[in-house]
């Protein structure tokens, strides 16, 4: 009867030790997963001009400015939690808008027994955003379809919460910082350097269907 007793006792204990581990291990963001993650974006822009010319106007700081954006990314998660993400955003300016593309790359923390998964992403995309905040495009430029010569880096931190096995809400702080060289030219003018130098910071809303 003891040693009946003690194999139940020892198979009780295994199953439950067994539970638990189960619960703790990582169950999303693993090595070979797929997400698909789409997100709408509201914060504020802010653009600073520098020229090499003591008579361009456009010299200083604009004001803040409201911004908005819709992101669409695909991750695929080369170990757990590491993740490459390209991202495709289309950008909204109170005088412009513009498309962005960016590659990422994101890590997303595990919390045993959790259902909230943290995570930081980093990268660098090129931006068709130019900063040119007067409202006003170079002769030469295609208006939103502009080329994508602007440098664009991206940094945010936020939270993936698990609303089921195929589901994530997104809520992250992101920020971009967005910068563009120009040498202005023409026949009657000396050529000249315009550095543009745009912030913008947002609360992004979404989600992501995990694959």
């Amino acid at each position: 009867m003891k040693k009946i007793l003690l194999s139940l006792i020892i198979i009780l204990v295994s199953s439950l030790s067994a539970q638990v581990k189960n619960i703790s291990e990582r169950q999303y963001f693993r090595q070979y997963d797929w997400a698909v993650t789409s997100s709408v974006a509201l914060g504020l822009s802010q653009t600073t001009s520098e020229s090499s010319s003591p008579n361009y106007y456009g010299n200083g700081s604009s004001d803040e400015q409201f911004y908005s954006e819709i992101s669409l990314s695909l991750g695929f998660f080369i170990l757990d939690g590491l993740s490459v993400e390209p991202e495709l955003d289309y950008n909204f300016f109170s005088d412009d808008a513009s498309f962005s593309i960016i590659a990422n790359v994101s890590y997303t923390l595990h919390i045993p027994k959790k259902s909230i998964y943290p995570f930081f992403k980093v990268g660098y995309g090129k931006s068709g955003y130019t900063g040119y905040y007067y409202g006003y495009y170079p002769e030469n430029s295609e208006g939103l379809f502009e080329s994508l010569d602007a440098n664009v880096l991206n940094a945010s931190a936020g939270l993936k919460i698990i609303q089921s096995s195929s589901f994530a809400m997104i809520l992250e702080l992101n920020y971009k910082y967005i910068t563009f060289n120009q040498t202005v030219s023409g026949e009657y003018i000396e050529a000249y350097e315009v550095d543009t130098k745009t912030s913008l910071l947002s609360i992004k809303i979404g989600g992501s269907f995990l694959l």
